[in-house]
């Protein structure tokens, strides 16, 4: 839950793509870095679902509630 009434259900994992560069130039090579050893790193978010829908408020608690059932890890999207 986010604030007081708002629910989103993550869904998946989202990679980044040269599409981020559309809304701010620079913003993919921001989602790029490299480990110890130099291997990529790619950056990346989730995709939710808007359940229930409210206002949102920089500062307002964010509620996690995992399934009551056994849980499966995000997978890309």
């Amino acid at each position: 839950m986010l604030g007081d009434a708002a629910v989103v259900a993550l869904i998946g994992l989202r990679t980044p793509c040269g599409g981020l560069d559309h809304f701010r130039p620079g913003l993919m090579a921001a989602m790029l870095d490299r480990d110890a050893g130099g291997n990529l790193i790619r950056k990346s978010g989730v995709m939710g679902i808007v359940l229930a829908d409210g206002t949102v408020r920089p500062g307002d608690a964010i509620r996690v509630a995992l399934p009551q059932t056994q849980h499966r890890a995000l997978r890309p999207v």
